[in-house]
């Protein structure tokens, strides 16, 4: 007699096991906008991202195709509410925290306490630098999103 096993999902929420994009717990942080500029002038233009009804009205059903792959709630997500002022927010507090970010953050701590020249990152307080992400602040909530989450 055969047994097949399916494989185990951990975390059945987060089954890819990607990084959290805001850590719950940590303090509420205040900080002004990177960019300079009046957000009513930002606009956005919230569209469908799939509109799988026009794609059938012209004779592309491929709707169940994605259903079938389970990447229905994607697409649910994708097409669900757009929060444009919430949007408009996240991007004006936006920044790139890369490899050279990640050095002037170590090089002013240093500045700041030279007792903490040639230690680590951990060791100086700061969070692992795993690659470049876009960092920002939203009501209060520090955002880090990473190449994982695309």
């Amino acid at each position: 007699m055969e047994s097949t096993s399916a494989p185990v999902i951990q975390n059945p929420i987060n089954p890819l096991d990607l990084p959290p994009i805001v850590n719950v717990g940590k303090s509420l942080v205040c900080t002004g906008d990177t960019m300079k500029f009046n957000i009513g002038l930002i606009k956005l233009l919230p569209k469908k991202m799939v509109d799988f009804e026009s794609l059938k009205l012209n004779d592309f059903d491929i709707e169940e195709l994605f259903i079938n792959q389970g990447w229905k709630r994607y697409f649910d997500m994708l097409n669900g509410p757009i929060y444009s002022n919430m949007v408009k927010e996240f991007w004006m507090k936006a920044q790139v925290f890369d490899e050279v970010s990640a050095r002037m953050e170590e090089e002013s701590l240093v500045r700041e306490n030279p007792s903490l020249k040639d230690k680590t990152r951990k060791e100086m307080g700061l969070e692992e630098f795993n690659g470049t992400v876009i960092k920002s602040v939203l009501v209060g909530l520090e955002i880090t999103i990473s190449r994982a989450h695309f």
